[in-house]
């Protein structure tokens, strides 16, 4: 994990070497502070520089040797409170040094994580629950951020511990080897605490998950779950959920909380042997006051280190599942072409194209050929699961085929630019999710920058001025979380405004219609027809009367290419079009 971490800060380098100097700054400052107190104690007891008083207050004295006692006692007292200034805005320049990273961090990692998620494959995005990521993007950031304040305590803690040593060794190397060695139980005992500490980490990681599908599902399905009844259903399972955190965050946090009472009981008998071993050896008063000042002020970088290292063994499964989703390396990417393209000239082309979802499994698509001239409309048809949407998921290369090759204008498609490729596409259908925003954001959201005057040809194109011209603010209207404060149908003719202010070469509608009344269908369908000849249109369709405006169509069946054709052939053919139980034959007249 240090590692990762280290990986993190490497863009502010320079920040953690100096948070570490003034951390060593600042317990200098009070080590020498406190040793102020040896020569100031002897002086006030009057025991003199000689015998056991020590190396601190025999250099003081050298330092000092014609001072009277009452100018060596205001020299002390003014050196010990200039120490604790300089230790006080030294500690307060750590914090908000400490804090300014930790926010840019977090920051950086929710900005990394999401630009992950825009580029890597769609099969990492449809495959990965989206609670997870949720709370990926989310909670474990900030823990992510939280682990690395703790990580830059541990760091500073560990070299005031150093410095904390250096004074003890100063005073008594003896009396510093008992100390140590009566401190190592302690140690011990921590370390088993962070073992635990790590296990706990993993369970409130997977309980945090957990926790944001629940939420993510509870929010994003309330109309289904108010319709079928299942409000108290729907409780259990979210009581169920928070009851899994409330364990997991109360035994990660007891164990958080252990360290410092375990640790504080562990340091006595160090301090009652250095105590005994001083009271033996008849050390200086002065001297043995100070060193087990010192000790006892070590004792908070030593809990404050303890707590670090349980904290840190806690957040390691945050910060592995930050890391897992920023590593490029494991992640399945589409990577861009170099070859530009503006607009379709001529052809899209299917050669044999095979392509199966994950390894092993069924094939999505098996051995599918077509091509589809510039300018015509093809509707695809075929029941659920037969490969439609599929052909139009390697279409905008969200995912590559497994064999075979699409192409465009006699050119591969893994060769193009991804974004100009797709800049050429335009998408509207059932699944179209409106953003959160006004009807206008939501048209534009095609066509960033567009014109007034674009967005009025567009909804009037898709026959959605209809109903906005009616409503209070019009374009202006509020349209909810994925647009839910409008109908289906009113989403659906906002999302194909959408796709028509592109003005794309390509244009997939998948059951772009299924949702309005006929009326509105036949006027779209004119809109659809008009379209053809400047646009390439495919036309995903349940309803023969979809079919109306298509020049070609392709009948797909349990991932393959079964029948192509002009539908009115097919139709009077008596075909596997014609014979597909879904389609209603009385809603399409063949000619003749």
């Amino acid at each position: 994990m240090t590692h990762e971490l280290m990986h993190f800060i490497r863009p502010y380098r320079w920040w953690l070497p100096l948070l570490v100097a003034l951390g060593i700054a600042a317990s200098f400052a009070e080590g020498v502070g406190i040793g102020f107190l040896i020569p100031m104690l002897n002086t006030l007891i009057g025991s003199g520089p000689s015998g056991n008083a020590g190396p601190f207050a025999r250099f003081m004295s050298e330092l000092l040797p014609d001072t009277g006692e009452k100018q060596k006692l205001a020299i002390f007292a003014v050196a010990i409170l200039v120490l604790i200034g300089m230790k006080a805005a030294i500690l307060a320049s750590n914090l908000a040094l400490a804090t300014r990273l930790a926010g840019q961090v977090t920051r950086d990692l929710r900005m990394a994580a999401c630009r992950q998620l825009l580029q890597v494959s769609y099969s990492l995005f449809s495959d990965t629950e989206h609670g997870r990521l949720i709370n990926i993007l989310d909670v474990q950031t900030s823990r992510t951020s939280e682990a690395l304040l703790w990580f830059e305590e541990a760091i500073i803690h560990s070299c005031s511990i150093a410095v904390f040593v250096g004074l003890l060794l100063f005073l008594s190397w003896q009396m510093t080897l008992i100390a140590l060695v009566l401190l190592a139980p302690a140690f011990l005992v921590v370390r088993r605490i962070t073992r635990l500490a790590h296990q706990r980490g993993e369970a409130l990681v997977e309980a945090q998950s957990v926790m944001a599908g629940r939420i993510l599902e509870l929010l994003g399905n309330m109309r289904t779950i108010r319709i079928f009844g299942q409000e108290k259903a729907e409780e259990r399972r979210f009581s169920g959920a928070a009851e899994g955190f409330y364990q997991g965050f109360r035994q990660w946090e007891t164990l958080n909380r252990l360290v410092q009472p375990l640790a504080e009981l562990l340091y006595v008998p160090a301090f009652l042997a250095v105590f005994a071993y001083a009271w033996s050896t008849k050390i200086g008063i002065p001297t043995m006051l100070v060193f087990l000042l010192f000790l006892y002020r070590m004792q908070l970088p030593l809990k404050r280190l303890d707590q670090a290292r349980v904290k840190l063994a806690s957040y390691s499964s945050s910060v592995s599942e930050v890391t897992g989703l920023l590593r490029t390396e494991d992640t399945a990417y589409v990577e861009s072409g170099s070859t530009p393209i503006d607009r379709l000239e001529s052809v899209i082309n299917f050669d044999k194209v095979t392509f199966r979802y994950e390894p092993g499994s069924e094939p999505a698509l098996r051995n599918v050929s077509f091509e589809v001239a510039k300018g015509s409309v093809v509707a695809i048809v075929g029941k659920s699961g037969s490969g439609k949407s599929t052909l139009v998921n390697l279409l905008c290369r969200f995912y590559d085929p497994e064999a075979g090759v699409i192409s465009v204008d006699g050119k591969p498609l893994p060769e193009l630019d991804l974004h100009s490729w797709r800049r050429c596409l335009a998408f509207a259908g059932q699944d179209a999710d409106l953003i959160s925003g006004s009807i206008r954001e939501n048209v534009i959201f095609g066509q960033p920058g567009a014109t007034d005057e674009d967005v009025r040809g567009a909804v009037v194109m898709s026959h959605a001025a209809e109903f906005i011209d009616r409503l209070p603010e019009g374009l202006e209207t509020r349209v909810g979380p994925r647009g839910l404060r409008l109908s289906g149908g009113q989403r659906q003719r906002i999302a194909l405004a959408r796709a028509l202010i592109r003005k794309p070469d390509v244009l997939i509608l998948d059951e772009a219609t299924n949702a309005v009344d006929n009326v509105t269908e036949e006027a779209i369908q004119e809109t659809v027809e008009r379209l053809a000849g400047d646009a390439t249109i495919f036309v995903i369709a349940h309803r023969l009367s979809t079919l109306r405006s298509a020049h070609r169509v392709l009948v797909m069946a349990d991932g393959e290419l079964v029948e192509e054709g002009v539908p009115e052939e097919l139709l009077r053919k008596r075909s596997v079009l014609s014979g597909l139980a879904e389609f209603d034959a009385d809603s399409y007249r063949v000619p003749g």
